[in-house]
């Protein structure tokens, strides 16, 4: 009997102590909410936050204000993230830079994404593109693997920065293959892009948004896109992975996190409107043409994901002793 009373009570307790963070979802957001980006507008982090905004703005009632803070491949923003109250009103659209390479890239960094943030979820998905000038000769993968061999040691390739992803494909790509190149960085696919045309480079990997604009454009042609699928704005392009190219699904990203400490019914909250909403035609469609898939895996998936990248990336960038300039 006395056993019954004391479960009992344990029992109600436990429920008890989770009405106020159930009270606190049902409650959220109470205040317009901030949606952090760590790179300026008009960019593509600034586009996935703007949908991501008027989406959750619409299904929760409150206004949803992007507010870039760029600096340092996004550190700086997730700075303004941990200083943040952890209850939801202070949102990050982070960026593979951070999440997946920055630890690796910087010798000192003032907090560890890994632990200083918590997953909502990914929000979209970006394969890569393997990418020639368009003036150059070469005009299939077969003739473009020929060609690196013939010429190992004379070629150059280029990113759009030192630690960017462009910049890590290519030289966990040029290691498979075994075949040595020059890296030029550059700041930002633009230049990447006019120095593609003005032929100062042989071969890169481009965002699919950038790669996009310079294939319509005539600066580029593209050879072979990393991830599992073909893409629906290049169809008639092979997945690396169709050329023979192993492990070769290599995708750039960007997710929603909050600063560690947030409830997870908020957290819940974020991401099941998420689900539901980054479905509808008006999103899903936008981010399409721009180059994006929109995906809404769950904390913990996503969480795994961050892990996996993590560990994959930091190999390469070891590897290679690339460090942050």
């Amino acid at each position: 009997m006395l056993f019954r009373r004391l479960a009992s009570a344990f029992a109600t307790a436990a429920v008890l102590a989770l009405v106020p963070l159930a009270s606190s979802a049902q409650a959220y957001p109470s205040k317009p909410v901030r949606v952090l980006i760590g790179f300026a507008p008009g960019g593509p982090a600034d586009v996935v936050a703007r949908l991501l905004a008027d989406l959750l703005g619409s299904r929760l009632g409150q206004p949803f204000v992007v507010e870039p803070r760029t600096g340092a491949a996004g550190i700086v923003a997730g700075q303004q993230l941990i200083a943040s109250p952890a209850d939801g009103h202070t949102l990050y659209v982070v960026s593979f830079a951070l999440l997946a390479a920055a630890p690796a890239l910087y010798d000192t960094m003032a907090y560890d994404p890994a632990t200083a943030f918590l997953p909502v979820t990914n929000l979209v998905l970006q394969p890569l593109a393997l990418e020639v000038p368009a003036q150059s000769p070469v005009r299939s993968y077969r003739e473009f693997t020929d060609f690196l061999k013939a010429n190992s040691g004379k070629l150059n390739h280029g990113s759009a920065g030192v630690g960017t992803q462009t910049h890590l494909v290519a030289e966990l790509f040029r290691q498979k293959l075994g075949f040595d190149s020059q890296h030029i960085a550059y700041r930002g696919s633009g230049p990447y892009g006019q120095a593609m045309n003005q032929g100062e480079l042989q071969w890169g990997f481009g965002s699919l948004n950038a790669t996009l604009q310079f294939v319509r454009s005539g600066v580029v042609r593209v050879l072979g896109v990393s991830g599992r699928n073909r893409w629906p704005s290049l169809p008639d392009v092979p997945t690396l992975a169709e050329h023979g190219l192993a492990d070769s699904d290599w995708v750039n990203f960007f997710a929603l996190v909050v600063v560690a400490g947030t409830p997870r019914p908020i957290i819940d909250r974020l991401h099941g409107e998420i689900a539901h909403g980054w479905k509808a035609p008006q999103y899903a469609d936008r981010l399409r043409e721009i180059g994006f898939e929109p995906v809404s895996p769950t904390p913990e998936e996503t969480a795994r994901y961050f892990a996996a990248e993590r560990a994959r990336w930091t190999a390469v960038i070891k590897a290679n002793n690339i460090k942050a300039e």
